[in-house]
């Protein structure tokens, strides 16, 4: 796992939400339970403090100290300082070479987790979680002084850089083509564009939780064989839920016969399979559970065998007058199986019918899949006319979802985007720039800073 700099501002955003990490231990092997994470400390002193944690047996009363890393105890010189004695559990991110404890004033030994031996899922797909989701502290390193820059000059920089991140995202899909274009097994150019289709949205439907996982599931499955055995939507279920690993218990009639197809299906198809703990469930609404995706997923792979989805996209955009309410239109009709409008887990009956995937959703998956995958379609088919269509909609067409990065942007840069590709910008210089402390290649960053005043400016980011 690569070492990165992480600051303790970042690492108590990683602490305090426990769907980061699970089966906390210290050092000594100590079971760690937080009953309470305490009051963050804003002066000298630890951390945390009034925490309530349970090590062991014990349930300790006090402090809680973050750092980087397990001797930055004895290199801040914490073992000194009176206000330091009340500290009952040391959080350091990462390992490193120091072999001694970290002691208090009077001696006693603090016990010591080492978070990042625990994390759900790695620290690189934290880290763009918290940067999607910035802590009402952060602020931009130049949020004081950026209103010397013009409107005109803001919003023509950063339509420069929502081009750029359209850009970036056309380059993942192509990274990820040219990997499948040399499988021996993936014959055909459309079975290509079939997975990256299939894998990149499979990864939109994860949400921040189970991104990763869904992902993981999508390169699993192999379409051309899919193909060959599938006939309707419980054997799309089966082959899904069998292979993200919900088919090894029996709850109901449904999964019964999911079960029976698996076992029949999958002597066929050979594919490798997950574990159901493999899927975060843990803090998500029942109609945010990677089950009703997965239900969702199902129904889609039945849309691209059956009714050649994605020549459907490429038709939309050529044809539609309404595009982008179009293009919504194709995902929201998707129909999926009729036990997932009733339950949200196997066994499990919702309240009320499940909205599987909302307009919210849809309109991610159009902007951060589909806009880049027909933009680099147009590219690598020299196909002018869906080039011109796919910048009028980015351009044109205003981006109406929610996005805690977009909050900050707009109210601590002062623009509010017109378009698609505006908003974009916004995400991407927050990403990219103020969050990777970028100011000197930013140009808002060039015009109210000097390049010796960046490195200091960049001291007060706050995640």
């Amino acid at each position: 796992m690569k070492k990165l700099s992480l600051n303790e501002n970042f690492i108590s955003r990683i602490w305090l939400n426990p769907s980061y990490y699970n089966d906390l231990k210290t050092t000594d092997g100590r079971f760690v339970n937080v009953i309470n994470y305490g009051i963050p400390n804003t002066d000298s002193g630890a951390d945390f403090s009034d925490a309530l944690i349970k090590i062991g047996d014990v349930i300790y009363s006090g402090d809680v100290e973050i750092h980087q890393s397990v001797n930055d105890w004895n290199l801040h010189k914490h073992k000194k300082d009176a206000k330091y004695n009340k500290v009952i559990l040391h959080v350091a991110f990462w390992e490193d070479d120091f072999s001694g404890s970290s002691l208090s004033l009077s001696n006693r030994e603090i016990p010591t987790v080492i978070l990042s031996e625990f994390l759900t899922s790695s620290i690189h797909d934290v880290w763009k979680d918290i940067i999607n989701n910035p802590s009402p502290k952060f602020k931009l390193p130049c949020f004081d002084t950026n209103n010397e820059v013009s409107t005109e000059a803001k919003r023509e920089w950063i339509k420069d850089v929502g081009m750029a991140r359209l850009v970036y995202r056309a380059g993942r899909i192509k990274s990820r083509r040219n990997i499948l274009s040399e499988d021996l097994h993936i014959s055909s150019k459309k079975d290509v564009w079939e997975k990256i289709f299939l894998e990149f949205t499979f990864e939109a439907l994860g949400f921040s939780k189970n991104k990763t996982q869904f992902l993981n599931l999508s390169k699993l499955i192999d379409l051309r064989k899919t193909k060959k055995y599938v006939t309707d939507i419980k054997d799309t279920d089966a082959i899904l839920f069998g292979t993200a690993g919900f088919l090894n218990e029996s709850k109901d009639d449904y999964q019964i016969d999911l079960i029976k197809r698996w076992d029949a299906l999958q002597p066929l198809l050979k594919f490798d399979s997950m574990s159901r703990a493999e899927w975060h469930f843990f803090r998500l609404r029942p109609l945010n559970f990677p089950t009703l995706r997965i239900a969702y997923a199902s129904a889609f792979i039945l849309e691209i065998i059956k009714s050649d989805f994605l020549k459907r996209i490429v038709f939309c955009f050529k044809n539609s007058n309404s595009l982008f309410k179009d293009l919504t239109s194709l995902f929201l009709e998707i129909e999926f199986s009729d036990y997932w409008k009733f339950h949200y887990d196997f066994g499990k009956i919702s309240k009320k019918d499940n909205l599987v995937i909302g307009t919210p959703r849809v309109t991610d998956i159009i902007i951060n899949v589909i806009i880049p995958l027909m933009y680099l379609y147009s590219k690598e088919f020299n196909d002018e006319e869906l080039f011109i269509k796919v910048k009028k909609i980015y351009k044109t067409v205003k981006d109406k979802s929610e996005n805690s990065v977009l909050d900050v942007m707009i109210t601590q840069l002062g623009i509010r985007p017109a378009n698609i590709c505006e908003s974009q910008g916004l995400i991407h210089l927050h990403n990219f720039y103020c969050v990777k402390g970028n100011c000197g290649e930013c140009k808002i960053g060039e015009k109210v800073f000097d390049k010796f005043a960046v490195s200091e400016v960049l001291r007060i980011i706050m995640y």
